[in-house]
Protein backbone atom coordinates (compact mmCIF):
# COMPACT_ATOMS: atom_id res chain seq x y z
CA UNK A 1 0.00 0.00 0.00
CA UNK A 2 2.63 2.60 1.38
CA UNK A 3 4.61 1.25 -1.71
CA UNK A 4 2.25 2.20 -4.42
CA UNK A 5 1.61 5.43 -2.80
CA UNK A 6 5.88 5.94 -3.40
CA UNK A 7 5.31 5.30 -6.88
CA UNK A 8 2.18 7.42 -7.69
CA UNK A 9 3.87 10.39 -5.76
CA UNK A 10 6.86 10.21 -7.83
CA UNK A 11 4.69 9.50 -11.09
CA UNK A 12 3.41 12.86 -10.89
CA UNK A 13 6.93 14.34 -10.94
CA UNK A 14 7.79 12.95 -13.94
CA UNK A 15 8.74 15.45 -16.54
CA UNK A 16 6.43 15.67 -19.64
CA UNK A 17 9.83 15.36 -21.67
CA UNK A 18 10.65 12.04 -20.32
CA UNK A 19 11.92 9.16 -21.92
CA UNK A 20 11.73 5.54 -20.95
CA UNK A 21 14.44 3.46 -21.01
CA UNK A 22 13.19 -0.33 -21.13
CA UNK A 23 12.04 -1.73 -23.76
CA UNK A 24 8.51 -3.92 -23.71
CA UNK A 25 10.55 -7.08 -23.78
CA UNK A 26 12.83 -5.78 -20.67
CA UNK A 27 10.19 -4.98 -18.74
CA UNK A 28 8.60 -8.57 -19.13
CA UNK A 29 11.82 -10.07 -18.46
CA UNK A 30 12.66 -8.37 -15.32
CA UNK A 31 8.96 -8.73 -14.49
CA UNK A 32 9.10 -12.07 -14.60
CA UNK A 33 12.51 -12.83 -12.81
CA UNK A 34 11.41 -10.32 -9.70
CA UNK A 35 8.39 -12.76 -9.26
CA UNK A 36 10.97 -15.63 -8.77
CA UNK A 37 11.65 -16.44 -5.00
CA UNK A 38 15.45 -16.07 -4.27
CA UNK A 39 17.83 -18.58 -3.12
CA UNK A 40 21.43 -18.93 -2.43
CA UNK A 41 23.14 -21.20 -4.61
CA UNK A 42 26.19 -23.48 -3.40
CA UNK A 43 29.61 -22.34 -3.43
CA UNK A 44 32.47 -23.73 -5.33
CA UNK A 45 36.01 -23.19 -3.22
CA UNK A 46 36.70 -20.84 -6.17
CA UNK A 47 33.58 -18.96 -5.19
CA UNK A 48 34.08 -18.73 -1.31
CA UNK A 49 38.07 -17.26 -2.35
CA UNK A 50 36.46 -14.67 -4.50
CA UNK A 51 33.54 -13.84 -1.89
CA UNK A 52 36.57 -13.67 0.76
CA UNK A 53 38.90 -11.16 -1.62
CA UNK A 54 35.73 -8.81 -2.16
CA UNK A 55 34.31 -8.82 1.47
CA UNK A 56 38.34 -8.23 2.35
CA UNK A 57 38.55 -5.50 -0.17
CA UNK A 58 35.17 -4.17 0.61
CA UNK A 59 36.01 -3.65 4.08
CA UNK A 60 39.67 -2.06 3.50
CA UNK A 61 38.13 0.29 1.13
CA UNK A 62 34.77 1.64 3.39
CA UNK A 63 37.30 2.95 5.90
CA UNK A 64 35.95 6.21 5.33
CA UNK A 65 34.45 8.48 2.66
CA UNK A 66 38.08 9.68 1.40
CA UNK A 67 38.80 5.74 0.41
CA UNK A 68 35.51 5.00 -1.09
CA UNK A 69 35.23 8.34 -2.84
CA UNK A 70 38.36 7.14 -4.87
CA UNK A 71 37.39 3.27 -5.11
CA UNK A 72 34.42 4.43 -7.38
CA UNK A 73 36.14 6.43 -9.05
CA UNK A 74 39.02 3.77 -10.24
CA UNK A 75 35.92 1.55 -10.58
CA UNK A 76 34.13 3.80 -13.32
CA UNK A 77 37.67 4.40 -15.15
CA UNK A 78 38.21 0.75 -15.36
CA UNK A 79 34.64 0.11 -16.42
CA UNK A 80 32.96 3.06 -17.90
CA UNK A 81 29.42 1.41 -18.98
CA UNK A 82 28.85 1.84 -14.74
CA UNK A 83 28.00 4.94 -15.13
CA UNK A 84 26.28 4.75 -11.42
CA UNK A 85 29.73 4.60 -10.21
CA UNK A 86 30.94 8.09 -11.03
CA UNK A 87 27.92 9.77 -10.55
CA UNK A 88 28.47 7.75 -6.53
CA UNK A 89 32.02 8.89 -6.66
CA UNK A 90 30.79 12.21 -7.21
CA UNK A 91 27.89 12.41 -4.72
CA UNK A 92 30.00 10.96 -1.92
CA UNK A 93 32.51 14.12 -2.77
CA UNK A 94 29.56 15.85 -1.32
CA UNK A 95 29.10 13.45 1.36
CA UNK A 96 33.01 14.53 2.42
CA UNK A 97 32.37 18.47 1.79
CA UNK A 98 29.19 18.15 4.07
CA UNK A 99 31.19 16.45 6.79
CA UNK A 100 33.56 18.92 6.81
CA UNK A 101 31.04 21.55 6.89
CA UNK A 102 30.66 20.61 10.04
CA UNK A 103 33.38 21.81 11.77
CA UNK A 104 32.66 24.80 10.10
CA UNK A 105 33.51 28.05 12.14
CA UNK A 106 29.89 28.97 11.50
CA UNK A 107 28.43 26.08 12.36
CA UNK A 108 29.73 26.92 16.20
CA UNK A 109 26.89 29.24 17.21
CA UNK A 110 24.18 26.77 15.76
CA UNK A 111 24.89 23.40 17.17
CA UNK A 112 26.11 21.69 20.36
CA UNK A 113 29.40 18.97 19.54
CA UNK A 114 26.87 16.63 20.39
CA UNK A 115 24.63 17.32 17.89
CA UNK A 116 27.45 18.06 15.50
CA UNK A 117 28.96 14.37 16.06
CA UNK A 118 24.99 12.86 15.81
CA UNK A 119 25.26 14.58 12.16
CA UNK A 120 28.34 13.32 11.37
CA UNK A 121 27.29 9.97 12.29
CA UNK A 122 23.98 10.32 9.95
CA UNK A 123 26.21 10.87 7.01
CA UNK A 124 29.01 8.76 7.20
CA UNK A 125 26.26 5.97 7.95
CA UNK A 126 24.67 5.80 4.60
CA UNK A 127 27.46 6.75 3.29
CA UNK A 128 29.04 3.39 4.27
CA UNK A 129 25.98 1.44 3.83
CA UNK A 130 25.82 2.35 0.26
CA UNK A 131 29.37 1.23 -0.07
CA UNK A 132 29.04 -1.72 1.27
CA UNK A 133 26.03 -3.24 -0.76
CA UNK A 134 27.54 -1.67 -3.97
CA UNK A 135 30.95 -1.72 -4.02
CA UNK A 136 30.13 -5.92 -3.94
CA UNK A 137 28.18 -5.75 -6.61
CA UNK A 138 30.49 -3.10 -9.05
CA UNK A 139 33.45 -5.97 -8.03
CA UNK A 140 31.59 -8.68 -9.04
CA UNK A 141 30.84 -7.18 -12.48
CA UNK A 142 34.34 -6.45 -13.08
CA UNK A 143 35.85 -9.51 -11.91
CA UNK A 144 33.24 -11.55 -14.12
CA UNK A 145 34.35 -9.37 -17.27
CA UNK A 146 37.39 -9.77 -16.75
CA UNK A 147 37.22 -13.57 -16.64
CA UNK A 148 34.35 -13.72 -18.85
CA UNK A 149 31.89 -15.12 -16.46
CA UNK A 150 28.96 -14.74 -14.66
CA UNK A 151 29.01 -14.09 -10.80
CA UNK A 152 25.36 -13.02 -10.55
CA UNK A 153 24.89 -16.22 -8.48
CA UNK A 154 27.14 -14.53 -6.07
CA UNK A 155 25.43 -11.58 -5.40
CA UNK A 156 23.02 -12.82 -2.83
CA UNK A 157 25.86 -13.97 -0.25
CA UNK A 158 26.86 -10.39 -0.08
CA UNK A 159 23.26 -9.49 1.09
CA UNK A 160 22.25 -7.42 -2.02
CA UNK A 161 18.31 -7.19 -2.76
CA UNK A 162 16.75 -9.46 -4.82
CA UNK A 163 15.96 -6.75 -7.10
CA UNK A 164 19.22 -6.28 -8.40
CA UNK A 165 19.60 -9.91 -9.38
CA UNK A 166 17.60 -9.80 -12.61
CA UNK A 167 18.91 -6.52 -13.50
CA UNK A 168 22.24 -7.29 -13.75
CA UNK A 169 21.55 -10.37 -15.62
CA UNK A 170 19.85 -8.17 -18.34
CA UNK A 171 22.71 -6.06 -18.21
CA UNK A 172 25.19 -8.60 -18.61
CA UNK A 173 23.16 -10.35 -21.52
CA UNK A 174 22.78 -7.16 -23.54
CA UNK A 175 25.30 -6.49 -26.01
CA UNK A 176 24.98 -2.59 -26.05
CA UNK A 177 24.84 -2.35 -21.94
CA UNK A 178 22.02 -0.44 -21.15
CA UNK A 179 24.47 1.82 -19.00
CA UNK A 180 21.05 4.20 -17.53
CA UNK A 181 19.24 0.61 -16.84
CA UNK A 182 21.50 -0.29 -14.18
CA UNK A 183 22.16 3.21 -12.95
CA UNK A 184 18.65 3.50 -12.45
CA UNK A 185 17.96 0.15 -10.60
CA UNK A 186 21.02 1.35 -8.02
CA UNK A 187 19.68 4.55 -7.56
CA UNK A 188 16.32 3.11 -6.84
CA UNK A 189 18.24 -0.04 -4.54
CA UNK A 190 20.23 2.19 -2.73
CA UNK A 191 18.03 5.25 -1.90
CA UNK A 192 15.79 1.86 -0.37
CA UNK A 193 18.03 0.45 1.60
CA UNK A 194 18.87 4.26 3.01
CA UNK A 195 15.17 4.60 3.68
CA UNK A 196 15.30 1.41 5.61
CA UNK A 197 18.07 1.55 7.50
CA UNK A 198 18.82 4.85 8.47
CA UNK A 199 15.71 7.25 7.24
CA UNK A 200 13.62 4.96 9.31
CA UNK A 201 15.54 5.06 12.02
CA UNK A 202 13.87 6.90 15.05
CA UNK A 203 17.14 7.95 16.12
CA UNK A 204 18.06 9.92 13.47
CA UNK A 205 14.49 10.99 12.63
CA UNK A 206 14.36 12.72 15.72
CA UNK A 207 18.05 13.78 16.34
CA UNK A 208 18.33 14.77 12.57
CA UNK A 209 15.68 15.10 10.23
CA UNK A 210 12.97 16.65 12.35
CA UNK A 211 15.43 18.65 13.70
CA UNK A 212 14.98 22.92 13.10
CA UNK A 213 19.08 22.81 12.34
CA UNK A 214 18.10 20.17 9.45
CA UNK A 215 14.85 22.10 8.39
CA UNK A 216 17.00 25.40 8.61
CA UNK A 217 19.75 24.04 6.29
CA UNK A 218 17.58 22.18 3.52
CA UNK A 219 15.43 25.67 2.95
CA UNK A 220 18.39 27.40 2.57
CA UNK A 221 20.01 24.78 -0.24
CA UNK A 222 22.58 23.17 2.09
CA UNK A 223 20.82 19.92 0.72
CA UNK A 224 22.54 21.04 -2.88
CA UNK A 225 24.75 18.21 -4.74
CA UNK A 226 27.39 19.98 -6.85
CA UNK A 227 29.37 18.85 -9.34
CA UNK A 228 32.72 20.51 -9.90
CA UNK A 229 34.00 20.20 -14.09
CA UNK A 230 37.05 21.41 -16.07
CA UNK A 231 35.66 23.76 -18.64
CA UNK A 232 38.27 25.08 -20.54
CA UNK A 233 40.60 26.90 -18.33
CA UNK A 234 37.67 27.30 -15.40
CA UNK A 235 36.30 24.70 -13.13
CA UNK A 236 32.51 25.47 -13.20
CA UNK A 237 29.59 23.90 -10.99
CA UNK A 238 26.10 22.40 -11.87
CA UNK A 239 24.73 20.08 -9.92
CA UNK A 240 20.82 20.45 -8.38
CA UNK A 241 19.27 20.70 -4.68
CA UNK A 242 16.61 18.63 -3.53
CA UNK A 243 13.56 19.32 -2.10
CA UNK A 244 12.31 17.02 0.25
CA UNK A 245 15.57 14.78 1.69
CA UNK A 246 13.18 12.64 3.58
CA UNK A 247 11.36 11.96 1.34
CA UNK A 248 12.02 8.66 -0.97
CA UNK A 249 10.59 9.61 -4.13
CA UNK A 250 12.10 12.69 -4.09
CA UNK A 251 15.86 11.45 -3.32
CA UNK A 252 15.05 9.20 -6.28
CA UNK A 253 14.07 11.43 -8.56
CA UNK A 254 16.40 13.89 -7.45
CA UNK A 255 19.11 10.79 -7.87
CA UNK A 256 17.33 10.52 -11.34
CA UNK A 257 18.19 14.30 -12.20
CA UNK A 258 21.71 14.12 -10.88
CA UNK A 259 22.59 11.48 -13.00
CA UNK A 260 20.81 13.65 -15.99
CA UNK A 261 23.17 16.49 -15.37
CA UNK A 262 26.74 14.60 -15.09
CA UNK A 263 25.97 12.37 -18.89
CA UNK A 264 23.32 14.07 -20.47
CA UNK A 265 25.86 16.76 -21.70
CA UNK A 266 29.11 16.16 -23.31
CA UNK A 267 30.88 18.63 -21.19
CA UNK A 268 29.65 18.07 -17.84
CA UNK A 269 30.81 14.74 -18.25
CA UNK A 270 34.26 15.26 -19.18
CA UNK A 271 34.77 17.87 -17.34
CA UNK A 272 33.96 15.85 -14.09
CA UNK A 273 35.88 13.01 -15.01
CA UNK A 274 38.98 15.71 -15.68
CA UNK A 275 38.10 17.19 -12.34
CA UNK A 276 37.92 13.79 -10.76
CA UNK A 277 41.21 12.33 -11.89
CA UNK A 278 43.43 15.79 -11.79
CA UNK A 279 41.78 16.61 -8.44
CA UNK A 280 42.21 14.38 -4.82
CA UNK A 281 39.39 14.50 -2.87
CA UNK A 282 39.99 15.36 0.63
CA UNK A 283 36.68 16.75 1.85
CA UNK A 284 37.91 20.13 1.81
CA UNK A 285 35.56 22.47 -0.55
CA UNK A 286 39.37 24.54 -1.34
CA UNK A 287 39.32 20.87 -3.66
CA UNK A 288 37.14 23.00 -6.33
CA UNK A 289 37.24 26.85 -5.32
CA UNK A 290 40.57 27.39 -3.36
CA UNK A 291 39.77 31.31 -3.84
CA UNK A 292 36.42 30.93 -1.73
CA UNK A 293 37.98 28.10 0.79
CA UNK A 294 40.99 27.37 2.71
CA UNK A 295 42.24 24.55 5.01
CA UNK A 296 44.00 26.87 7.65
CA UNK A 297 42.07 27.97 9.78
CA UNK A 298 43.52 31.80 10.33
CA UNK A 299 42.37 32.53 6.68
CA UNK A 300 40.14 35.32 5.77
CA UNK A 301 38.77 32.43 3.73
CA UNK A 302 35.93 30.54 4.68
CA UNK A 303 37.29 27.05 6.96
CA UNK A 304 37.14 24.07 5.31
CA UNK A 305 39.85 21.55 6.80
CA UNK A 306 40.40 18.03 4.97
CA UNK A 307 38.39 15.18 6.15
CA UNK A 308 41.16 13.09 7.93
CA UNK A 309 42.07 15.84 10.66
CA UNK A 310 38.27 16.86 10.68
CA UNK A 311 37.24 13.12 12.01
CA UNK A 312 38.24 10.21 13.19
CA UNK A 313 37.38 6.80 11.22
CA UNK A 314 33.85 6.22 12.29
CA UNK A 315 33.64 2.53 14.08
CA UNK A 316 30.36 0.80 12.85
CA UNK A 317 28.80 -2.62 13.92
CA UNK A 318 29.98 -5.30 11.58
CA UNK A 319 27.19 -7.45 12.99
CA UNK A 320 24.51 -5.06 11.37
CA UNK A 321 22.37 -7.54 9.55
CA UNK A 322 21.02 -5.92 6.65
CA UNK A 323 16.83 -6.60 5.78
CA UNK A 324 15.94 -6.73 1.96
CA UNK A 325 13.61 -3.88 1.37
CA UNK A 326 12.44 -5.76 -1.68
CA UNK A 327 9.45 -7.70 -1.71
CA UNK A 328 7.44 -9.40 -4.62
CA UNK A 329 4.54 -7.84 -4.49
CA UNK A 330 6.28 -4.34 -5.44
CA UNK A 331 7.67 -5.72 -8.50
CA UNK A 332 4.59 -4.34 -10.96
CA UNK A 333 5.15 -1.22 -9.96
CA UNK A 334 8.79 -0.90 -10.60
CA UNK A 335 8.99 -0.10 -14.26
CA UNK A 336 6.90 2.79 -14.12
CA UNK A 337 10.06 4.33 -12.56
CA UNK A 338 13.01 3.44 -15.40
CA UNK A 339 12.79 6.94 -17.08
CA UNK A 340 15.01 10.13 -17.86
CA UNK A 341 14.11 13.76 -18.38
CA UNK A 342 14.63 14.89 -22.09
CA UNK A 343 15.64 17.99 -20.91
CA UNK A 344 19.52 19.18 -21.81
CA UNK A 345 19.69 22.08 -19.87
CA UNK A 346 22.69 22.43 -17.47
CA UNK A 347 21.67 24.47 -13.95
CA UNK A 348 24.70 26.63 -13.34
CA UNK A 349 24.76 26.14 -9.39
CA UNK A 350 28.47 28.72 -9.38
CA UNK A 351 26.57 31.74 -7.91
CA UNK A 352 23.74 29.93 -6.00
CA UNK A 353 26.43 28.20 -3.90
CA UNK A 354 28.07 31.31 -3.08
CA UNK A 355 24.95 33.24 -1.89
CA UNK A 356 24.47 29.62 0.76
CA UNK A 357 27.37 30.26 2.05
CA UNK A 358 26.94 33.55 3.50
CA UNK A 359 23.33 32.34 4.19
CA UNK A 360 25.27 29.41 6.00
CA UNK A 361 27.43 32.03 7.49
CA UNK A 362 24.22 33.60 9.47
CA UNK A 363 22.94 30.53 10.25
CA UNK A 364 23.75 30.41 13.64
CA UNK A 365 22.42 34.11 14.06
CA UNK A 366 19.12 33.24 12.35
CA UNK A 367 18.81 30.14 14.65
CA UNK A 368 19.61 32.59 17.57
CA UNK A 369 16.69 34.95 16.53
CA UNK A 370 14.02 31.92 16.43
CA UNK A 371 14.15 29.72 19.73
Amino acid sequence: MFFNWVINKMQKKVNENSHGILTSHEKTKLLQAWQVPPSLSPLTETDKKLLDEIKNRTFLLNKNNITRTQAYLEIYLNHPELHWAFLAHMVSRNAGWNMTDLKRHSLSGLMSFDRISVFFSFLEKGNHLIFKDAFPQLSLYAEGKKQNKDFTHLLGHFGVSSFMLPVWRLFLEQQQKNSGMLTVSLIINEQSLLERHVMNNPFYQQKVLDSLTFQLQERMGFTQILFPYHFRYDIEITGSTVDNFSSLPSRIEFGKELYRILFSGKNVQVGAVNFGKATIHTGSRSDYMPEVFSTETGSLKVFSPHLEKAWPDYQHKSSLKVDDWFSFEKATQLPSLYTLSGTEDTPDMKKKHLVNILQLSSLGEVHKMIT
